[in-house]
């Protein structure tokens, strides 16, 4: 009897290279900003490599197809979006090279195009393009690599939904997908700019404001300084912790805000849990050590905003507060934000599935037993839905921290580290750098893109069963 495999047929590959190559186009544009960053500084080697890896991703993609090309079903979007990651990290890691071997770049790469912020290269001995590249290529992987086509190149139509779909999975809000990107990536951009600005006003250099408005919004938390933010003192450690929670916002909620008031952000409930975790945190924080308020609301808004920005080396935290940060980066922030981990509305939802259970088995069988968050109904499709995500993190998250074990970690830094990694969080233990086994960057690597994709991409991409080739017309099984 065949298996399931033989009853799902293979992916349309002509779909996915002819969106694929959309993405490619975009991703060679974005990559010439560096480049003129690299020769406006007089670094012309960067510049050159920078302009090369433009010129060929561009190229890729225009040899690729353009024009109006074959529809592009749910399964196929997944697999662009997922490729898309693959394709930014790769073209990362070649202009990471020069500065370490492929492996140690790849996984630079790939850290900053997934807002993780693990870093494994010294900052210290970087040039400025490379510096401003790691933040630039958060803010990038914070907008979204997929989003940012949908509204640059996509027209209107079923592939630009569901590939907004597949990566951004917010709501629509203003009646069609590119109009609604639009929206997001205003805010994106405006909440930048005033990051930069407050971070100017507080006394960065123009560079550090920069890069480091880039990386707090995408929740990101790469820092262009060797020591990060450890010299920051109260106001602007207050000052970042204030860009970080609002980066980890949900986007949607901004529109609804400045087109309903600030009654929707007081009836938002993730917003509402997302503070209230928040100061639990910190209160936490304080009572094991912290030095100081504002430290602790650091650390805990740091960890579950996912941005990983750090005022001193997590490694020297006593265990009950890498617990702490471990469980607050599993958590996450709020679906259609920049930031991983599970996400508190499915946080909520499994939560609120306790109580709406226990009432379907209480009432008779016939009586409707509505489950509703801030106004949302949900479906047991979606509780469905909302649990094999749980499971499929938990099993990813448990299993990493197994194989880092493996390799004479202790179990509380292996999972601080995993929980870093698969929510995209970016702080670490002390396990993340340039000594750390190759297959243990590869599992930190495979984490990074999971968390940044939300799992199910990644997983489509790597079933065997859909790439298997297409039957001829015709033919049958003997």
């Amino acid at each position: 009897m065949p298996g399931l495999a033989a009853y799902i047929p293979p992916l349309d590959l002509r779909a996915v290279g002819h969106h694929l190559a959309a993405v490619l186009r975009l991703l060679g544009l974005l990559l010439a900003v560096p480049a003129a960053v690299a020769a406006a500084g007089g670094e012309w080697e960067p510049a050159a490599r920078f302009a090369l890896l433009a010129a060929g991703t561009w190229g890729a993609g225009f040899l690729g197809g353009r024009g109006h090309g074959p529809d592009l079903p749910l399964r196929e979007a997944l697999v662009v979006t997922a490729l898309a990651y693959v394709a930014a990290g790769l073209a990362g890691a070649l202009a990471f090279v020069p500065a370490a071997g492929f492996w140690d770049a790849l996984f630079e790469a790939v850290s900053g195009f997934t807002t993780t912020g693990l870093g494994i290269l010294d900052p210290g001995a970087l040039p400025r393009s490379l510096l401003f590249f790691r933040s630039y290529a958060q803010w990038v992987g914070g907008a979204g690599i997929i989003v940012l086509s949908v509204v640059l190149l996509f027209g209107p139509g079923q592939a630009a939904f569901r590939l907004y779909g597949a990566e951004f999975g917010g709501e629509n809000l203003v009646g069609s997908v590119r109009a609604t990107g639009r929206v997001v990536l205003g805010a994106y951009v405006l909440l930048t700019a005033g990051c930069c600005l407050l971070y100017l006003g507080l006394g960065m250099s123009p560079l550090d404001a920069v890069l480091h408005a880039f990386s707090t919004i995408s929740t990101g938390g790469f820092s262009p300084a060797r020591e990060g933010l450890s010299g920051a003192g109260p106001g602007l450690s207050a000052a970042v912790t204030a860009a970080m929670f609002l980066g980890a916002v949900s986007f949607p909620l901004y529109h609804r805000v400045r087109t309903k008031g600030l009654r929707a952000a007081a009836r938002d409930v993730e917003l509402r849990w997302m503070a209230g975790i928040a100061a639990a945190a910190t209160a936490a924080f304080l009572a094991l050590g912290a030095p100081g308020l504002h430290a602790a609301a650091f650390r805990a808004v740091s960890a579950l905003s996912t941005t990983g920005f750090a005022l001193s080396d997590p490694a020297a935290w006593a265990p009950p507060e890498k617990t702490l940060a471990t469980i607050l980066m599993l958590v996450g922030g709020s679906t259609g934000s920049t930031a991983g981990g599970i996400k508190i509305l499915r946080l909520v939802l499994a939560l609120r599935v306790v109580s709406w259970g226990m009432k379907r088995l209480l009432l008779p069988p016939e009586a409707k037993v509505p489950l509703a968050i801030g106004g949302v109904q949900f479906s047991e499709t979606d509780i469905r839905s909302a649990f094999g995500f749980l499971a499929l993190y938990a099993l990813i998250f448990t299993a990493s921290t197994l194989v880092l074990t493996l390799w004479g970690f202790p179990a509380g830094d292996a999972a601080f580290e995993s929980a870093s990694a698969l929510g995209t969080v970016g702080l670490s233990a002390g396990v993340t750098g340039p000594g750390l086994p190759l297959p243990a960057k590869a599992l930190l690597i495979f984490d990074m893109l999971a968390g940044r994709l939300e799992i199910l991409p990644l997983l489509v991409l790597l079933a065997p069963w859909h790439w298997r080739p297409r039957r001829r017309p015709g033919r049958t099984r003997p």
